[in-house]
């Protein structure tokens, strides 16, 4: 039996094997191009660790069951593994999962799940004062074929490195002593088998090299590293010492928590006034002489962390740049960010209010489009023609189909003889809205998002069908075709996250408005789209999750608003501010395959629908606790404005 799954960044695909039938599956894992897999084995009834020919389970780091690509292998006498069993991880972005048995009789239970990880890379100049090392992807198992170098200088003159081996898991077999397949190396003594307690904490003289090595097979878990520079005079420079010898980092000073055991790190935190920060030594400085140059304090601990963007350190450690300096806005709980400026300052506006044209800043709440001129200028009522439909008759999964003229700012997004790819709304008579992720150069894959069937990014071969019902197979009841000049996808645009889902299309000509067509409105940033709102998502997608084809009429179907922290819960903590969910908890009803780039709307009201999202990801369709996801839109409303000025 052989299986092949996808998992795109922030999902997790599980493989379960319970009550096996056959004698041997096979599991083919892939993830996107610049990511690893990393595969979670949370039960495993019936195999143990070891080596020999007649396994239970193999991983491999290949998509071919080639033994010098074994990462690891489990075999012999039945036992159950409490999880996790183990985290694996692969050297690219597809990896191999075997499970064989030799008596049927057997009931074994194979249990894990695998998720895509970006691609990290190791090795450099670490930090010099204190600092970790760990394996790459610690403390999951590292991959195979990796080879990074490390190098520790101490600044001063002097000074030296004291280096502690927390965590050695290198070897599969601690009577070997050769080193020859993985090994850590520290200044030229490789390591490979456990560290006896009594070697585990060494002094070097400055800089300390470390390069660790691991073959094209079985790997574990790896190593963590802990390092400190000291002076024998200063044990801890630049730093806070307890009183039991501890150095602590004076970011950690007056931030609440006692990280030395006597609470010596809070002892003084109230010494200081507003407008001061705590020195190392426990003196109180003014904030002015935050990354000066010179030093005030006599540790010179106000200079550290002033290689970045850090003008300013309030004084429970948190760094501010000089921007948000005397800016009108209090960023230090005791305002030392504000006190003494002089001067003039422009405050901005909060993000709950709105912004008029001149700068002015409105407290009421959602003035736009209300038919009141709150603004002096009038900007708040400028371009309220939109989001209005002719017609107000009352699949996406659980839907039903739309009313001719129903949604007018509807787009299908077509290309060639495939027909419908994505969907798009209507902004203005140039501009389309859409999904960044419709517009990936790709055109055999299959996209395991809301994409039916391929993406696209040449504005040459894009055209639209402004349709009301039936665009969604490609012709039939398409109102009118318009080609697509330029594609603009949001530059901080993340294939692997999702996060920042957002492209504006230009289009070659105008639309013409009328009954059927119109533009829907875009909310300003201060818009509130509030949590169990009715809101209505639309488009020609599958009507299940990967059966059938996509639908011949325009779907619509009604979903709410779901607060994001607990969305982000079920969702692995994969939602950024950028995004928006929305469905229902139980499922049965949301955007699938093909409804990506579509819109989710919002009534207001005043009547007028607002663009609240755009169809973005979601783990299956219409799934039990896993919602749409959707392009926040009030977070992209000065992006949007400042392309289409331009």
């Amino acid at each position: 039996m052989s299986f092949d799954l996808y998992a795109k960044y922030g999902n997790n695909r599980t493989l379960t094997l319970t009550s096996p039938k056959k004698p041997y599956y096979q599991w083919r894992l892939r993830v996107p191009s610049g990511h690893v897999v990393r595969l979670v084995i949370v039960t495993l009834n019936g195999a143990s660790p070891g080596n020999c020919a007649a396994h239970k389970l193999s991983a491999y780091d290949f998509l071919l069951p080639l033994q010098n690509k074994i990462i690891a292998r489990w075999c012999g006498v039945p036992v159950t593994i409490t999880p996790p069993v183990i985290k694996l991880t692969s050297s690219g972005n597809v990896m191999l999962v075997t499970f064989s048995f030799n008596r049927q009789k057997d009931s074994a239970i194979f249990k894990a799940y695998f998720q895509a990880v970006p691609k990290a890379g190791c090795g450099g100049s670490l930090p010099v004062w204190n600092g970790t090392v760990t394996s790459p992807y610690y403390p999951s198992h590292y991959p195979p074929n990796v080879d990074c170098t490390w190098t520790i200088n101490a600044p001063p003159r002097g000074y030296l490195l004291s280096v502690t081996v927390v965590v050695l898991d290198i070897q599969d077999s601690p009577a070997s002593h050769h080193c020859d397949k993985d090994w850590l190396d520290i200044n030229g003594v490789r390591l490979c088998t456990p560290v006896a307690d009594s070697s585990r904490k060494r002094v070097y003289s400055s800089p300390v090299t470390l390069h660790f090595h691991s073959d094209e097979s079985i790997t574990r878990r790896g190593f963590f590293i802990l390092y400190r520079a000291f002076s024998r005079d200063s044990p801890c420079p630049k730093q806070f010492q307890c009183s039991n010898g501890r150095c602590v980092p004076l970011k950690k000073l007056c931030d609440g928590v006692k990280d030395c055991t006597d609470g010596s790190d809070e002892a003084k935190c109230a010494a200081c006034g507003p407008g001061e920060v705590n020195c190392g030594n426990g003196q109180c400085r003014p904030h002015v002489s935050l990354c000066g140059g010179q030093s005030s304090c006599g540790d010179s601990s106000e200079e550290v962390d002033c290689a970045g963007d850090c003008f300013l350190h309030c004084p429970n450690g948190i760094c501010i740049p000089q921007s948000s300096v005397c800016d009108g806005i209090v960023d230090c709980k005791d305002r030392s960010d504000e006190i003494n400026c002089t001067r003039a300052l422009h405050k901005a506006c909060s993000p709950s209010s709105y912004k008029c044209l001149n700068g002015r800043c409105l407290s009421k709440l959602n003035p736009e489009c209300d038919g009141v001129k709150d603004c002096a200028d009038g900007s708040d009522e400028a371009g309220c023609g939109c989001g209005s439909r002719p017609r107000k008759k009352s699949k996406i999964v659980g839907g039903g189909d739309a009313q001719t003229g129903e949604w007018p700012w509807q787009v299908s997004l077509q290309m060639g003889r495939y027909g419908h790819v994505c969907g798009a709304s209507v902004i203005s008579s140039r501009w389309l809205l859409s999904a960044a992720h419709c517009f990936q150069d790709s055109e055999s894959i299959r996209w395991p998002g809301r994409v039916p069937r391929f993406l696209f990014s040449s504005s040459r071969q894009a055209r639209t069908a402004l349709a009301s019902r039936s665009a969604g197979r490609g012709g039939a009841g398409a109102l009118s075709r318009t080609a697509v000049k330029r594609i603009l996808t949001h530059g901080r645009y993340d294939a692997s996250s999702l996060d920042y889902d957002l492209a504006l299309l230009e289009l070659a000509t105008p639309l013409e408005y009328s009954g059927t067509v119109r533009a829907v409105c875009l909310p300003p940033a201060a818009h509130p789209f509030s949590v169990g709102q009715s809101c209505f998502v639309t488009g020609w997608g599958l009507l299940e999750e990967d059966v059938g084809s996509l639908s011949l009429m325009l779907q619509k179907a009604e979903v709410q608003i779901i607060n994001q922290t607990v969305c982000n819960k079920y969702l692995g903590n994969s939602l950024t501010a950028r995004m928006l969910c929305a469905g229902y908890l139980t499922g049965r009803v949301d955007a699938c395959q093909g409804d990506s780039g579509g819109p989710l709307v919002c009534q207001a009201l005043t009547g007028q629908w607002f663009l609240a999202g755009v169809v973005s990801w979601g783990e299956g369709c219409g799934r039990w606790h896993r919602p749409g996801v959707y392009a926040r839109l009030t977070e992209f409303r000065d992006w949007i404005q400042e392309q289409m000025e331009s």
